[in-house]
């Protein structure tokens, strides 16, 4: 008798169903019942616990080892609604959810109707998930390694609150298509697009020599005042839509040589041979002297020159973006973009032939636009409740929570989060209409299998 084997405990498992108007529909089949806190199967059964339909079967966990024991005497006590198995399914369709909101950018609505839940909880789970990666995970930097990047796009959204316009600036990878950079402030201004750009610089590592916008003036100022060569590629959010800018920006010596290219926006979506405009401006980098003030001494009373003809009024401002198109010289190309190949006819300038062919390597075979970080603000106008939000740093820090989910595919919240939730937001997506809060039309039965 000594040597004798202990008996092995049967497991125990259950099936779930619900009582419908046209009968009874199975929903789940021989369910395992095991500890949530150690997966053991080492249980007992322990009575029941009252609910709002009636009482379940409660079972304890016999694991010396339980995680829940903590120094007590027993081990987690539970239910079959809240045992094991069931925690995983839950926690599958918590994960679900989260990857809907952050990484492709549906509705809270929509997730709510689709997996069977209130718009409260999506709404409870989304600060959940930011405060959890805020306060720990890959806390302030939105990719866990720098990127390869050399193109990024920019682009910016905006955000009432308080009757106050909040801009949010996002700037994101060409070829990792990731999030490398954000700027929330009150305005939009060239600084405010360059901290963008600056901490993208920081999460590359290379350097970026291709920048693509919406034709915003301040972001094709903080391309000027890099100081490098760059690619500025413009696509404007006005009349004529058809039409694209090239800006390629060289320096010689204290010169800042400005070489403006005009296309259409389709100009590498099929082979043919394509015209194109370009025109180019010098200006010194040095910032001119101070006149002093006041009229030069004597200028009141000179007498002008009776032959001097007179001087044709100027234009007053800046010259329009599309000027290019206007006054600027005709040059062709031959385009072939399934073989990834551009030939220019004639003698080009050189900073032609280098803005053309980077933009030929973002966009051949589409179309020119900045489509990047456009989708990104799209996204993020559809997942960002602005409930709650009241300062520039709390909305910075769900942006930023954002951005982390969507860069990461291996970020996972939801094992960070500490509140187990209820075993509704997985039986109601299958029970539909015919789920009831309180389980009055549920029937959970038990067996013991060897």
């Amino acid at each position: 008798m000594r040597n004798r084997k202990p008996a092995r405990k049967k497991e125990i498992r259950a099936s779930i169903s619900f009582m419908t108007a046209f009968g009874v529909v199975l929903l789940l089949t021989n369910i395992l019942i095991y500890c949530p806190e150690c997966e053991s199967t080492e249980i007992n059964r322990n009575g029941t616990r009252p609910r709002e339909h009636g009482r379940v079967a409660a079972f304890i966990c016999t694991n010396q080892d339980c995680l829940a024991k903590r120094g007590k005497k027993t081990g987690r006590q539970f239910t079959v609604l809240t045992s094991g198995e069931i925690v995983k399914l839950v926690e599958r369709e918590i994960s679900e959810i989260i990857d809907a909101l952050y990484r492709r950018g549906a509705k809270a609505k929509t997730i709510a109707s689709a997996h069977g839940v209130s718009d409260a909880l999506v709404s409870t789970l989304k600060s959940a998930v930011d405060r959890t990666i805020t306060r720990g995970l890959h806390r302030d930097k939105l990719v866990p390694q720098k990127t390869t990047d050399t193109a990024v796009s920019i682009d910016e959204t905006f955000f009432k609150i308080d009757n106050e316009t909040i801009y949010a600036i996002i700037a994101r990878g060409y070829r990792t298509s990731k999030v490398l950079g954000i700027n929330v402030s009150k305005t939009r201004a060239e600084a405010d697009i360059r901290k963008a750009f600056d901490e993208a610089q920081a999460n590359t590592s290379g350097r970026i020599n291709i920048i693509t916008t919406d034709a915003h003036g301040a972001t094709r100022a903080m391309a000027m005042h890099l100081g490098y060569p760059i690619t500025a590629i413009v696509h404007p959010h006005k009349k004529p839509y058809k039409k694209a800018i090239i800006e390629r920006i060289d320096y010689d010596g204290t010169d800042r040589v400005v070489t403006q290219i005009g296309v259409k926006v389709d100009v590498f979506k099929k082979r043919a041979k394509r015209e194109y405009k370009y025109r180019q401006t010098r200006k010194s980098t040095i910032p001119p002297v101070k006149r002093p003030r006041g009229r030069p001494k004597g200028s009141k009373n000179k007498k002008k020159s009776k032959n001097t003809p007179p001087k044709s009024p100027k234009k007053r401002g800046r010259p329009s973006i599309f000027e290019v198109f206007k006054s600027g010289k005709k040059g062709y190309m031959k385009i072939r973009p399934q073989f990834k190949s551009i030939k220019f006819l004639g003698k080009p300038l050189g900073p032609v032939m280098t803005g053309l062919s980077d933009a030929f390597s973002i966009f051949a075979g589409m179309h020119i636009q900045n489509n990047k970080a456009e989708t990104v603000n799209n996204v993020i106008r559809a997942v960002m409740p602005l409930g709650g939000q009241r300062t520039l740093e709390q909305l910075d820090g769900r942006l930023r929570a954002i951005g982390r989910m969507r860069n990461d595919p291996t970020l996972d919240p939801t094992s960070q989060l500490h509140h187990r939730y209820n075993a509704r937001v997985y039986l109601k997506r299958f029970a539909g209409s015919d789920f009831r809060h309180d389980f009055s039309n549920c029937n959970i039965t038990l067996c013991a299998q060897a």
